[in-house]
């Protein structure tokens, strides 16, 4: 279930991109303009988790890239919408915040630029994501979120450097360590790691 979305689920549902992409750029001011960042954490985790549901509707009606729709600026230090996902995935406690960045993240990465985006920063929030997916999927009990983050993981690896950067990270051992802890059984998350599993072995020649 998706937290959080009962208000916007009673309104009319928006499929107009420019709307969606504006709601996108406000959601992103509530947590990035100084006159509007609240210091109830409460509203904060909100914020975030309602930008990463907001990214997820406008992908939904607009085949536009997140990298050209909402870039950063590197002057004023802006992060871009990608960017602004891992820095909440990293800086939030709260595993319903991460489960709604890894969502949108995974959402966003059925995009060939977004996977590479992830898989080829060398600086910036981006250099550290694929660790970062590594850190929450070993860290969380919540079910969703350790298949949110197969989920990006399979796109990465639907390129071979996307695989190899999933093989640096040990994405395989982090599974295998998931495997040996007493988990409820998930069908649908034991399938993805057998995928996984079955991707990340070194292809013998």
């Amino acid at each position: 279930g998706r937290m959080g979305r009962g208000e916007a689920a009673k309104k009319a549902m928006i499929t107009n991109p420019g709307q969606l992409q504006k709601n996108v750029k406000r959601a992103m001011r509530k947590l990035l303009d100084k006159k509007l960042i609240d210091d109830n954490p409460m509203v904060v985790e909100q914020r975030q988790i309602d930008f990463a549901w907001t990214i997820v509707d406008w992908r939904t009606f607009d085949p536009e890239s997140p990298i050209k729709a909402f870039p950063g600026d590197a002057i004023t230090k802006t992060p871009s919408a990608l960017e602004l996902l891992v820095i909440n995935l990293k800086n939030a406690p709260n595993s319903a915040v991460h489960y709604a960045c890894c969502c949108a993240i995974a959402y966003l990465s059925v995009r060939q630029d977004v996977r590479a985006a992830l898989y080829e920063a060398t600086v910036g929030p981006l250099m550290e994501a694929l660790d970062l997916f590594v850190r929450r999927l070993e860290a969380t009990d919540h079910a969703g979120l350790r298949y949110a983050i197969c989920a990006i993981a399979t796109e990465l690896a639907k390129c071979e450097a996307g695989l190899v950067r999933l093989r640096d990270i040990n994405f395989a051992q982090a599974l295998e360590r998931l495997r040996q802890k007493k988990m409820t059984k998930d069908p649908a998350l034991e399938m993805i790691m057998d995928f996984l599993a079955a991707e990340l072995r070194p292809k013998i020649s």
